[in-house]
């Protein structure tokens, strides 16, 4: 169902027909930019499904009008539904979608698990991941008892732990079973070519502190990935369409959170390019026999690797059969545009606007709001196979955390 109302801008007293595609959320929050005069307008649509009714508090920065006389243009919103540039007349945006389906079953029955761990199960596993840290084994099994009714060890505890994670969010990912495989089967090829040099590193990992934040890190990621994944949702759709159809300049995400989204987008850049520092050292074990990375004079440490600019971790990593899983979303360029405050969002063309440095007027380039949410999905997808190399080093510690 699509809900027509009129809203006027309190600014410009310019009139617009919203149409709101009614979702399966309690509460929708819309906002756009005044198509006028730029100024910020949102509202908030209450639904009551057990009673089939809804509701739409005051908006903000503008007021509703009875009339559509004098209306400007018509705006579409949905926060499940990506919508279409161009809406075909008057069809609702899954409408306008549905036939862009190659198996709407499976997009159906794939949603509804991200939605239960996103609701549900992530903040279970989340508290379970403090009671580990803290060694607290009475509150980790009152949260998850053990399935055989065995005792629970840290091991097997931390064992069921990665396993649930890794399941969970491998729904989050474009990761196919072939690259979580081809991953385990690296470590374990390291683990094989020297358990010597392997036992080195993890242990190297553990006495430097890399362990302990490395798991800060990647759980501060994830719980900013779940707090922002409803409004990127839409976009996931897209992965279930017939290839023709995936035209990421074609459609639009209703809300914009473009503030929220660059700050995981850097946290989740520069954690795998701290991962990538597990990843190169097992690679340098299996082709090298050594810790140490060969250069075109001399060699280098990880913890030398690890100093590196992010643009030179890359080029070592392309020499490694690894470098097609994790190069390609190592962008220096749009993690430094938008981390040195030269991006800002731009709602008239809905693109990304980079300035080639801060206070500059030069613009430099651009990229699509939605072409960028796509990114932080692909730069996630990435960081998921990243942590598989952490998670590796702390099962061989036996758990240890310090």
């Amino acid at each position: 169902m699509v809900i027509r109302k009129t809203i006027q801008c309190g600014s410009c007293e310019s009139k617009f027909i919203t149409r709101t595609q009614v979702g399966h959320k309690d509460r929708q929050e819309h906002s756009f930019a005044c198509p006028n005069c730029g100024v910020r307008i949102s509202f908030v649509l209450e639904l009551d499904h057990a009673n089939v009714t809804g509701k739409f508090q005051d908006p903000k920065n503008a007021s509703w009008s009875l009339s559509e006389e004098g209306a400007q243009e018509i705006l579409t919103f949905s926060d499940e539904i990506l919508v279409p540039n161009d809406m075909r007349g008057g069809f609702s945006p899954h409408l306008a979608t549905f036939v862009n389906y190659e198996d709407f079953d499976k997009y159906r029955h794939d949603e509804g698990l991200r939605q239960l761990f996103v609701t549900k199960l992530f903040s279970w596993s989340d508290r379970c991941l403090t009671h580990y840290e803290r060694a607290n084994w009475r509150l980790f099994d009152k949260e998850s008892p053990s399935p055989t009714g065995e005792a629970q060890t840290p091991l097997s505890r931390l064992i069921a732990l990665y396993n649930f994670f890794q399941a969970g969010f491998s729904k989050f990912t474009g990761n196919s079973r072939g690259n979580y495989d081809r991953i385990l089967q690296r470590i374990e090829y390291g683990k094989a070519r020297s358990p010597r040099l392997y036992s080195e590193l993890a242990e190297n990992f553990l006495s430097s502190g890399r362990i302990l934040r490395l798991w800060n890190e990647i759980a501060a990621v994830r719980r900013s990935f779940v707090g922002n994944y409803n409004s990127i949702q839409p976009l996931y759709q897209m992965f279930y369409w017939r290839k023709e159809f995936r035209l990421l300049s074609a459609y639009k995400l209703s809300e914009k959170r473009f503030d929220s989204l660059k700050q995981l987008y850097i946290d989740c850049f520069e954690t795998l390019c701290r991962l990538m520092v597990a990843a190169i050292g097992v690679e340098a074990i299996i082709h090298h026999g050594s810790l140490e990375i060969p250069t075109k004079k001399s060699t280098i440490t990880l913890d030398e690797f690890e100093g590196l600019k992010n643009s030179n971790k890359r080029d070592h990593l392309r020499k490694y059969p690894i470098e097609d899983l994790f190069v390609p979303v190592i962008d220096t360029g749009l993690r430094n545009g938008i981390g040195h405050y030269s991006a800002h969002y731009d709602a008239d063309s809905d693109q990304i606007i980079f300035y080639d440095t801060k206070g500059s007027a030069r613009v430099t380039h651009s990229v699509g709001y939605t072409d960028f949410c796509d990114r932080l999905v692909r730069l996630f997808s990435a960081f998921e196979l990243a942590v598989m190399y952490h998670n590796a080093f702390h099962i061989f510690l036996g758990g240890r955390l310090r």
